[in-house]
């Protein structure tokens, strides 16, 4: 079982983290056992989580036992799921068609709270929420191909925050392909700057 960071994890239950949680993470992981994969440093056999609270703003940074994951969603598993919110789902759907027209075989979905209520149906959404992305990156992306994603993008009805995953880390797709290399990759140790996102140090 892998779990890489953004992805989406069901968990058996609120009692897997231990004793000692916040009143409102107990109760949040009661009726939404879900945890998004995070990037920090952990032991062989657990994974570093976030869970989400119903307020915004409600975050908790916890290590989970691989063995009580009991399901991955991985954001490219949420693109045929469209958020109850219209004005997300018409922004969603442009996505898809940028994605399709300027990417071959794209690995890409919604992470952020867009991605965490379409895996788990909790609300986690507003109208007037942000887009979250996430592109798998495995091979090297040139700016010029980021900055036509970038420039279609601004051209939705709403914000959309796009971040490419790398062999060294995520790295903003706008900062891509402002300014090339170098450019800031969050890792499992913080953030880095690197000069080539694609060639690992």
């Amino acid at each position: 079982m892998t779990a890489r960071p953004h992805d989406l994890l069901r968990l058996a239950g609120s009692t897997v983290l231990g004793d000692g949680l916040p009143g409102w993470a107990h109760a949040s992981l009661a009726t939404c056992p879900w945890g998004v994969v995070r990037r920090a440093p952990h032991p062989s056999g657990f994974v570093p989580i976030d869970v989400r609270g119903p307020e915004p703003g409600q975050r908790l940074a916890a290590l989970v036992p691989l063995d009580a994951v009991t399901h991955i969603v991985p954001p490219e598993h949420l693109t045929g799921r469209r958020p109850r919110f219209a004005l997300l789902g018409l922004i969603l759907a442009a996505v898809a068609r940028e994605l399709a027209a300027e990417l071959e075989d794209a690995l890409w979905g919604p992470i952020g709270g867009v991605g965490f209520e379409l895996a788990t149906g909790r609300p986690a959404t507003h109208p007037g929420s942000d887009l979250d992305l996430l592109i798998r990156a495995p091979r090297r992306f040139p700016p010029a191909d980021a900055a036509r994603l970038v420039t279609a993008f601004a051209a939705l009805p709403g914000h959309v925050d796009c971040q490419l995953e790398t062999p060294c880390g995520g790295i903003a797709l706008n900062e891509w392909a402002r300014t090339g290399a170098p450019v800031l990759a969050s890792t499992d140790h913080g953030p880095r700057l690197v000069d080539d996102p694609w060639t690992l140090p």
